[in-house]
């Protein structure tokens, strides 16, 4: 039946509900607000879920350099060192002291001039039978491996792992092939480097396995000094990313009698004050230095240091920075945290104030906790 008149049109009251079967327009902003606000929580949990599995990445790989580092342990019988020392005799006498548990057979004496014959022979090989150690720079230049820039964040990769593939003019082997060398089977001169051409072709019969599968597409250099860094495998920072760093107990703990013994903060971060370049590193992602356990705001040696038997191994987080850049002197600018409590001692301040954790820090992650900086403070309550 048709609801038309007599002239064709439709009666006033169905135009009008007609006319009401669309949405009018503040309707559909509303619709759009509404889609708006439901897109902006999903994205924010999205990314809120993204970021989790990023920082759990890095936390399942920091576990594994710790059961790496633990490994070597038990084989080497003492943790390897970190060589944080900034006085270089210190640093190699701890070297050679270690290399004489970790190599028994080497028979190398635990001193600095042993360690020195073997930074000469590395840079510069050792009669007919070996070669030096040579990489291949950032500008192309030939240089050569010097042991005394072996520092925290090297460290981790050169006891893991060994020595960087030298570069050889004629198999045109260089750093920038990101692969690891080992150490020479010879465990008379683990680190010898023969003049053979087979070893470089042939390194598993000449050259250590790796204790831990280094992703070689992480392995940096950083300070362009031929030793690699390692980074983490999930970063959102710049062209030059704050890599793994490890410290192992004897050096933060140097200055101590034991576990309950107060320090100073004489401690030694990374980059490491007084090596090459250390001041622009740190200017790109701040300092790391150990984490304390305890502070007492009256003392004017506050610190006793978390896990002083063990080491720790720090992260930069998602952000790929340790701390704020420091806008001063490298020694004065170090920053320790207690962890996991997060509050903050500075050198630069005064022993009794408390500094706040900055953005860089709160992200940060270590072999001390299944989280945060900031998430491991949050699960305290404080």
């Amino acid at each position: 039946m048709s609801v038309r008149n007599q002239a064709g049109n439709l009666p006033a009251d169905v135009k009008r509900r007609l006319a009401r079967v669309g949405f009018t327009l503040v309707e559909m902003l509303v619709v759009i607000t509404i889609i708006g606000m439901l897109m902006a929580l999903v994205s924010v949990a999205v990314w809120k879920a993204l970021e989790r599995a990023n920082q759990t990445k890095i936390i399942v790989e920091i576990g594994q350099l710790q059961s790496a580092i633990q490994a070597y342990k038990e084989k080497a019988q003492q943790y390897p060192p970190c060589l944080a020392q900034i006085n270089i005799a210190d640093r190699k006498v701890r070297f050679m002291r270690h290399v004489q548990i970790a190599f028994p057979n080497s028979n190398y004496a635990t001193s600095s001039g042993t360690f020195d014959t073997i930074r000469n022979n590395l840079m510069a090989g050792n009669g007919v039978t070996s070669q030096p150690y040579n990489y291949k720079n950032a500008a192309g230049d030939i240089r050569q491996l010097d042991l005394n820039t072996l520092d925290q964040a090297e460290a981790i990769v050169f006891w893991l792992g060994g020595f960087p593939t030298p570069y050889n003019s004629a198999s045109q082997n260089s750093i920038a092939n990101r692969r690891i060398f080992g150490f020479h089977r010879d465990a008379d001169a683990p680190f010898r480097r023969d003049a053979l051409v087979a070893e470089g072709l042939d390194p598993l019969r000449y050259r250590t396995d790796p204790m831990y599968q280094f992703d070689e597409t992480r392995l940096v250099d950083n300070d362009d000094d031929g030793w690699f860094e390692y980074i983490p495998m999930a970063q959102r920072g710049g062209a030059v990313v704050a890599p793994f760093v490890y410290f192992d107990s004897d050096s933060y703990t140097t200055a101590s009698t034991g576990q309950g013994s107060a320090l100073d903060i004489s401690i030694y971060g990374y980059p490491r004050n007084g090596d090459a370049g250390a001041v622009d590193l740190a200017g790109q992602f701040g300092l790391a230095v150990p984490f304390a356990a305890f502070l007492d705001p009256q003392n004017s040696s506050p610190m006793r240091w978390t896990n002083p038997e063990g080491f720790q191994i720090i992260c930069g987080g998602l952000d790929g920075m340790y701390a704020a850049p420091p806008e001063t002197d490298l020694a004065q600018a170090m920053r320790v945290v207690i962890f996991p409590g997060g509050q903050v001692y500075s050198r630069a301040t005064v022993y009794s104030e408390q500094e706040a954790l900055s953005t860089e820090e709160q992200d940060n992650l270590t072999n001390l906790s299944n989280n945060t900086i900031e998430g491991a403070r949050q699960e305290l309550g404080k």
